[in-house]
């Protein structure tokens, strides 16, 4: 995960008791927007991270969280502009209210981003592996005997987290990858691929794309950690919008789930599991 996971999975389907719970208080603080608020675009900012958020470029779309974005605001008269940045810009983007919305957000970054009361979705950690590597997971600690290649900067929460940290200068143990775009994914899967890292450390669905992507699914494979949590569309708390743009997100996700617009859209991009949970 990019940021760290506050809480376990609720399942898709379960909406009543989180919006009675929490509904009242984003409503209380949003308002209707100006003329002119209306009219200053929503920046949506991202770094690639696929299916959730995409590089056009290289993948021909802009991924399903920025799809559902883009559907329901400009369906209310809204400009969305989608910006690819990198990890870094991103975070500082969120910060100085430059970039509006941010898609597949796991937590509120300290503060700097208000989470809409409904999810649009959710993953969990996962490791790629060689097909032929047995492997059972169940604490931090099980990677010890591996090579587990990381992404710099990401924040993969609690004691997985610790786990990196600790062992962050211990090149038998971890790897730190970097740079834009995918060159960080497709550096650790090649190196997986050759024998110099044993793992790679990502979000399930963001490993499954980039191995199809790069032909990879009859070397590799993908193992979850079972830390699911909710992903949300954030938006930036030094945006005065926020807590309405908030409001009219949960709304449309809540319109989109019922309406089965957002199982197709997760279609769209291989989500077929994700996809069905929306239909149960």
């Amino acid at each position: 995960m990019r940021f760290s996971l506050p809480h376990l999975v609720r399942p898709l389907s379960a909406l009543a008791a989180i919006l009675a719970l929490t509904a009242g208080m984003i409503e209380a603080r949003a308002r209707d927007l100006t003329a002119l608020e209306r009219d200053r675009p929503i920046v949506v900012a991202s770094d690639p991270w696929c299916p959730y958020a995409c590089d056009p470029d290289a993948d021909g779309r802009e991924g399903y969280m920025v799809d559902l974005t883009r559907e329901i605001f400009e369906g209310l008269g809204f400009k969305v502009e989608y910006r690819v940045v990198n990890f870094a810009m991103m975070k500082r983007m969120a910060k100085d209210g430059s970039a509006t919305a941010l898609p597949g957000m796991a937590s509120d970054m300290e503060g700097a981003v208000l989470l809409p009361v409904l999810a649009q979705g959710n993953s969990a950690n996962a490791v790629a592996l060689a097909r032929s590597q047995g492997f059972n997971y169940t604490k931090p600690q099980d990677f010890e005997r591996f090579r587990l290649g990381v992404i710099k900067d990401y924040d993969y929460g609690g004691a997985l987290q610790e786990y990196v940290d600790q062992n962050t200068h211990n090149s038998e143990r971890i790897t730190v990858l970097s740079g834009f775009g995918y060159s960080h994914l497709v550096q650790g899967l090649r190196m997986l691929t050759a024998g110099r890292i044993d793992m790679l450390l990502d979000d399930h669905n963001v490993l499954r794309w980039q191995m199809r992507r790069m032909g990879m699914q009859q070397q590799l494979t993908t193992l979850s950690l079972k830390d699911d949590a909710d992903l949300f569309v954030g938006f930036s708390q030094n945006d005065p919008r926020a807590p309405e743009l908030a409001r009219l997100m949960a709304e449309g996700t809540r319109r989109m789930r019922e309406n089965g617009r957002l199982a197709a859209i997760m279609r769209n991009y291989g989500l077929e599991e994700q996809a069905a949970l929306l239909s149960n």
